[in-house]
């Protein structure tokens, strides 16, 4: 029999679209978590084929290596509206392709200049009212001095003020750093997180469109004081973080916009004590608290994440003794629980990797939800090692600790937490 050549499948070569980034969106209230219905921590790919779970393990595929399950959602799932990439895709009229690539980041000198002259020219004072007086949420409310609140900025709701400071920033990165100017097509403000080009010329910073209220800008600083991003508070929110930066998906309405890397924040006293790098190191979540503590309990010095960067904060922490002071709701609140005890499994296996005998240990307290309202209050506040902060928990809490240190091979030494 002669031999035959294979017929090509139908539609072979339509099988496979073009590549498109995918990526994850986190879950919302919008649009909650299609696993476990939660509307925060949980995360679904754009194209809805993925769903990243923190609590449910029934029916995932595999446990994910920074923590959580992932789910593969089947076709006849509800649709979610979070998926923004077909639109970029499907338009007549595509953007450039160096539109919707996120910017290299300036250097960080470049960017700690932009920030400290924004602000500098819109500190929080100019909307007391809304960032400073205000109660519970302002400044001064919170326990900060007037010179404390002055390394805060805003941002203004109006997009005519945020198009005069966008252009000011650019004309005076232009001057003072030429050779990262040159990079970018003469425009000073790209890479820097927060200011984007609309038509390609015109400097923008944050949304284009008016808002209802102004933001406070809290400034993310490295441990030299260089400050690397900030994140808004909008006034009259309780809770509520936004990077100042732009996401990937949203390249299209904010053209050569970068993200703002996450970076962790380092809070020094401002009078700098003799060996401050003696100092113990708190660990804590947020910038703005961060602050607060440091400002109300001095000496000591703080890290902050504004999510969960286990990596950069086991760097950070290397070798100094430190002190984990999430929000005491980590008792009854699951999720954090495990976050925090993840992080702590990482900080002392890296610790005993590299031969090192810094101490861990949790401060727990009675009352306030946050450590910077307790120093507030001036509630007592309580220092105990890992093992004896493992007893304080129970029911879920517990089991969710036991699950994922047994699962990472991680057991506190008992006599020397």
């Amino acid at each position: 029999m002669a031999h035959e050549t294979p017929k090509p499948l139908l539609g072979t070569a339509n099988r496979f679209p073009a590549r498109v980034r995918v990526g994850f969106i986190r879950a919302s209230r919008k649009n909650p978590c299609p696993i476990c219905g939660a509307t925060k921590y949980c995360q679904v790919t754009r194209d809805n084929k993925l769903a990243h779970c923190m609590k449910e393990s029934t029916g995932a595929v595999k446990r994910a290596r920074d923590g959580g399950y992932v789910h593969v959602l089947m076709d006849n799932s509800p649709p979610y509206t979070w998926a923004r990439s077909e639109a970029i895709v499907n338009t007549d009229e595509q953007p450039r392709r160096d539109d919707l690539m996120l910017s290299p980041l300036a250097p960080l000198e470049v960017r700690h200049a932009a920030y400290e002259r924004l602000i500098a020219l819109s500190p929080a004072s100019h909307y007391s009212r809304e960032l400073l007086t205000a109660t519970p949420d302002g400044l001064l409310a919170r326990g900060l001095l007037p010179q404390d609140a002055s390394r805060f900025g805003a941002l203004p709701p109006r997009v005519s003020d945020r198009d005069r400071l966008a252009d000011e920033i650019s004309r005076f990165i232009k001057k003072e750093f030429p050779a990262n100017t040159e990079r970018h097509n003469s425009s000073g403000i790209v890479g820097i997180p927060g200011f984007w080009l609309k038509n390609h010329t015109q400097p923008k910073l944050g949304k284009d469109y008016d808002l209802k209220t102004p933001a406070l800008i809290v400034p993310y600083r490295n441990e030299q004081g260089f400050v690397q991003a900030c994140q808004l508070r909008f006034a009259g929110r309780r809770g509520g973080y936004h990077w100042l930066s732009t996401a990937e998906d949203c390249l299209d309405r904010e053209p050569y916009g970068t993200s703002s890397g996450s970076p962790i924040h380092w809070t020094t006293p401002l009078e700098k004590a003799i060996g401050v790098k003696d100092l113990p190191v708190l660990v804590t979540e947020g910038a703005l608290k961060a602050e607060v503590f440091v400002a109300l309990r001095p000496p000591m010095r703080a890290i902050a994440s504004a999510g969960v960067g286990h990596a950069e904060i086991v760097c950070a922490l290397r070798g100094r003794h430190a002190l984990f002071g999430f929000d005491i709701d980590h008792q009854n609140n699951e999720q954090v629980c495990r976050q925090l005890g993840k992080l702590i499994a990482k900080r002392e296996q890296d610790e005993r990797a590299a031969r090192l005998k810094a101490k861990s240990e949790i401060v727990v307290w009675k009352g306030p939800k946050g450590i910077d309202e307790a120093a507030l209050q001036n509630v007592r506040l309580h220092v105990i090692g890992i093992t004896e902060w493992s007893r304080t928990l129970s029911g879920g809490s517990l089991k969710e600790l036991t699950d994922l240190w047994s699962a990472c091979s991680f057991y506190p030494c008992e006599n020397g937490d």
